[in-house]
């Protein structure tokens, strides 16, 4: 028996069952916009290890959580589970702690009892999702898959593998950015890998040499669901001329109901034809990529997004964002005001946290712990001060005020940004100089 006073972790719990949709909303709208695909790769007739790559902390784990309706349990880091206040919340939330090298042997050793709970889990049909990179970088790449997944996987195999297939899942996670709150989610689940099955057809004398297989299996399926570039030293140069080349053609998806996954495709095309470039003449590239990274240091100081070189960047377009500004700014003011102890606390928090990753993960807490406290608290207030039309009316508008407060802000940046890009014809030059000699190649 565990201290949350549940048999099994998957249990069912009045509590969870009754904050849960409270939490997939949150999570949804920590985002302008979550796609989910491939839901359809998920088996239904054996045991599921959902593998995702690990970019983004915490909203990892909640938007696989918030892709499903049913049970799904958890794994993550040990170190996290220290405090006992802690690790009683991260068994309520269905999280197991998953011990790591670098934790030390005697540590290591422990993950025996949580693979056995995880062994149990799968064995009642209840999803477990594992990290296998074990942690997380903010990074369209992926780091080489630690053992666990693996282990967990055979370790259920040789359980039950006789009487119900075992599986691991690969998923890929994508966002539009890893640091700005309420930006854009992308969760793709790939062609899932029958792992009773792999083990029949590979001819090997224990699970030690069944693991390397594995893992480059794992690592190729993840690799081919995400914008995956090479792990290199030039990785971040790569993704930024992948953007500069994607606005060049008037990429911009995630917006007016166009496919984050058409996006990531498209980015995928991209980064093969700089990869094929780099192939063909790697000592031109190398320059190219020097380039890209002056550019990129003179644009963030500049406060310039990307996405303000694009071609339909015009001073007609930016009166249009004025105007828009202008009629938004009232709501803007009242949601600024309505959700000052929410952002207030979102700026407060992110300045004092380094791993910029966490941000977003800042940004859904502080939603989701303040709306539970603040939301009654305004309807208490609204229908004693007000009429119940008016009452009604001022709750309604608060409930997103928090979301727009963040958009207004973002889309007020993006206007600052078009503006200085529109008045800086060096920076355009430089932009299109780049986009033009990788367009020769």
């Amino acid at each position: 028996m565990n201290n949350m006073g549940r048999k099994h972790i998957y249990d069912k719990d009045f509590l969870y069952d009754s904050l849960r949709p409270i939490v997939d909303w949150c999570v949804k709208h920590s985002y302008r916009k979550v796609e989910v695909k491939g839901k359809e790769n998920i088996p239904s007739d054996g045991a599921v290890i959902i593998a995702p790559n690990h970019c983004n902390t915490l909203m990892d784990a909640l938007v696989v959580l918030c892709a499903f309706d049913d049970e799904s349990v958890f794994g993550a880091r040990a170190d996290l589970f220290k405090r006992p206040f802690i690790a009683k919340l991260m068994y309520f939330v269905r999280i197991l702690p998953m011990m790591r090298q670098r934790d030390g042997l005697r540590n290591v050793l422990k993950n025996n009892e949580t693979q056995e709970i995880i062994v149990e889990i799968l064995e009642n049909k209840v999803r477990f999702c594992m990290y296998p990179e074990g942690k997380h970088r903010p990074a369209h790449s992926l780091q080489t898959l630690g053992k666990g997944t693996f282990r967990a996987a055979l370790a259920a195999n040789a359980k039950f593998g006789d009487k119900m297939p075992v599986y691991i899942v690969p998923a890929g996670i994508e966002y539009g950015d890893y640091f700005r709150y309420r930006s854009t989610s992308l969760l793709t689940f790939g062609d899932p890998i029958n792992v009773t099955e792999f083990v029949k057809e590979l001819d090997v004398e224990n699970d030690v040499q069944m693991i390397e297989p594995l893992r480059k299996e794992l690592a190729s399926r993840i690799s081919g669901l995400i914008t995956y570039l090479k792990d290199d030293e030039n990785l971040y140069n790569k993704w930024a001329l992948t953007k500069m080349i994607a606005v060049s053609e008037g990429l911009n998806y995630g917006n007016f109901g166009t496919s984050l996954y058409d996006g990531m495709l498209e980015n995928r095309n991209i980064v093969k034809r700089i990869e094929d470039a780099c192939e063909k003449d790697d000592a031109l590239m190398e320059k190219l990529l020097d380039k890209v990274e002056e550019f990129e240091k003179k644009r963030k100081k500049k406060g310039m997004s990307i996405y303000s070189f694009t071609k339909k960047n015009t001073p007609l377009r930016a009166i249009g964002k004025a105007f828009a500004s202008l009629i938004g700014l009232p709501y803007y003011i009242f949601s600024a005001i309505v959700a000052s102890p929410m952002w207030l606390t979102y700026y407060l928090l992110k300045s004092r946290i380094r791993d910029k990753a966490f941000h977003n993960t800042v940004g859904f807490g502080v939603k989701l712990g303040f709306g539970l406290i603040l939301y009654p608290i305004y309807t208490i207030l609204a229908f004693c001060l007000m009429e119940w039309p008016y009452a009604l009316a001022a709750l309604i508008l608060s409930i997103p005020s928090y979301s727009f407060f963040f958009d207004y802000n973002e889309g007020m940046r993006r206007f600052v940004s078009d503006i200085r890009v529109l008045n800086d014809k060096k920076m355009r030059s430089f932009y299109k100089d780049i986009v033009k000699t990788f367009k020769k190649l």
